[in-house]
């Protein structure tokens, strides 16, 4: 695991992240947020049998600001491919009807489990427009407020990264104790691809040690 994710006791997780300022969003201070996030998830990208991220908020690095990544065209088997940065999201409406899929996270590990989520969200951010590039710094600097809606895996992740900026982990949604797994780095593409975390038998315990 990359140094520059947080250990999964580190209590900066459970911190609530601040928002950025109006006179701070096009600051070079946020751009080298933005930047040193992009340059983590793209690294983790790489290696295709490892956990693929699919999103990341800062708060994970140790920086308590509101801004997530979330690759809107993963489909949690392993796909990805259109990373994009949001900065202050929030959840402004979430439909009645929900759904189970297995969740994983940088920031607890080896433990995976299914998580019981909103199916569709739509979210407001300013979202940045500018072509990004891997490991290239961001040149042309455009940020946009957005409402975007969501469904599926993609509304699980903003979920997901949202939960993060307020100093909640996945773990924090799971009651049931079979649905949370130990889940070591190479079985993951099978518990993945597979989809046999529906009845994975490594369990870990409740609560969360």
């Amino acid at each position: 695991m990359n140094s520059i994710f947080l250990k999964p006791n580190d209590p900066r997780l459970r911190k609530i992240a601040q928002e950025i300022p109006e006179d701070l969003i096009d600051s070079a201070a946020t751009k080298k947020i933005i930047e040193t996030m992009l340059k983590a998830a793209y690294g983790e990208q790489k290696d295709s049998r490892k956990p693929v991220m699919v999103g990341l908020a800062a708060s994970q690095i140790g920086i308590s600001r509101r801004i997530i990544l979330v690759d809107v065209k993963a489909d949690g088997r392993g796909k990805v491919g259109d990373l994009r940065v949001y900065i202050n999201p929030k959840i402004i409406w979430q439909s009645k009807k929900a759904g189970e899929w297995y969740e994983g996270c940088y920031s607890t590990g080896r433990i995976c489990g299914i998580v019981s989520r909103p199916a569709s969200i739509k979210i407001q951010a300013l979202n940045l427009q500018s072509r990004i590039v891997k490991s290239n710094p961001i040149r042309d600097w455009k940020i946009k407020l957005v409402e975007e809606k969501w469904t599926g895996y993609t509304a699980r992740i903003f979920q997901h990264e949202i939960d993060h900026l307020d100093g909640k982990l996945f773990v924090d949604h799971i009651k049931n104790p079979d649905h949370l797994h130990w889940v070591e780095e190479n079985e993951f593409p099978i518990y993945r691809n597979k989809q046999t975390w529906r009845n994975w038998p490594k369990k870990h315990p409740l609560p969360l040690a």
